[in-house]
């Protein structure tokens, strides 16, 4: 089965100095063996993210690059389908962003499981059907 994976599960994964650590390691394994799908704007997150860490002295400045490119390794599949109308009807009804909402409906379109480790994400995907990766 595929596996969306969201950026919090990335940077969990990479930066390991997170409660998500055993989660993101579950859905790592899982994505080795599984496609793993990740929305366009999975890349933008994950750079902001691996940035503000630079700044906040969480890794090493100059590090982000490589933490990208760990990323990468694991041959994503991008996904910029997202049916715009879907995505704003999922984020009215589960009441989350507009980003949280490109993974679940990247998740139900593709039939595939979701890993998150934002909690309200992880309820709509419980809501709408969506199997969630759990740490093992």
């Amino acid at each position: 089965m595929p596996i969306v994976i969201d950026a919090s599960v990335a940077i969990a994964w990479r930066l390991r100095d997170r409660e998500g650590t055993p989660l993101a390691d579950s859905a790592i394994e899982a994505a080795e063996s599984d496609l793993m799908v990740v929305p366009d704007l999975f890349w933008h997150e994950v750079r902001s993210v691996l940035l503000v860490a630079e700044k906040q002295g969480r890794i090493e400045r100059g590090s982000a690059e490589g933490h990208i490119q760990a990323i990468r390794r694991l041959r994503p599949d991008g996904d910029g389908d997202q049916d715009d109308e879907q995505v704003v009807a999922l984020a009215r009804r589960h009441n989350l962003s507009g980003y949280d909402a490109a993974y679940l409906e990247t998740a139900r379109r593709r039939r595939a499981a979701l890993a998150t480790l934002d909690r309200r994400l992880a309820n709509a995907a419980k809501d709408e059907g969506i199997a969630e990766v759990r740490a093992i």
